[in-house]
């Protein structure tokens, strides 16, 4: 494991340990613990709020969908991380909320996320388009046709020949 997974693995832990430890010395145990429980309806609610937004985004017909549907799911995604018990998922899902900063933080995701893609042929940006694999057939291409050339007894439908029969 290289030292960038074990600082993840081992320091993400002590991170949210000294935070919870500092804030209840500020506040108190009751309360640091209230505050650790009350992030699960929290971060539930933003993440059934998110849903609401994309499904009325899936119904409407507007020229602004990707900017509605990327705030949908920063608001998930914020979600995701206030529903995580500890204060440093708590403070960076808060900070993702506010619209400059969850905007950067998306751009920059998908920048990373797009270098690290494998790329696939006959899959586009928008899915699978079956153009690469175009060029490797030899002859005339129909959609849902298979002609065997060697064949020239095939049936037109490309089933058996004749009714089933009983082989004793």
């Amino acid at each position: 494991m290289k030292i960038r997974g074990r600082l993840i693995l081992f320091g993400y832990p002590l991170v949210e340990i000294l935070l919870l430890w500092w804030i209840a010395s500020i506040t108190g145990w009751a309360i640091a613990i209230f505050l650790i429980i009350a992030g699960f309806p929290i971060g539930a609610a933003l993440m059934r709020n998110a849903a609401g937004k994309a499904s009325l985004i899936a119904a409407t017909a507007d020229k602004n969908k990707p900017q509605v549907a990327r705030s949908a799911a920063l608001m998930c995604g914020s979600g995701v991380l206030i529903m995580i018990p500890g204060f440093a998922t708590d403070l960076l899902g808060a900070i993702l909320l506010i619209p400059p900063i969850g905007n950067r933080a998306v751009h920059a995701f998908g920048s990373w996320i797009g270098l690290r893609m494998v790329r696939m042929p006959g899959f586009g940006n928008t899915g699978f388009t079956g153009s690469q694999f175009a060029s490797y057939v030899d002859g005339d291409v129909i959609r849902g046709v298979v002609i065997d050339e060697e064949d020239p007894d095939q049936p037109e439908n490309g089933g058996p020949e004749g009714p089933p029969r009983i082989q004793r």
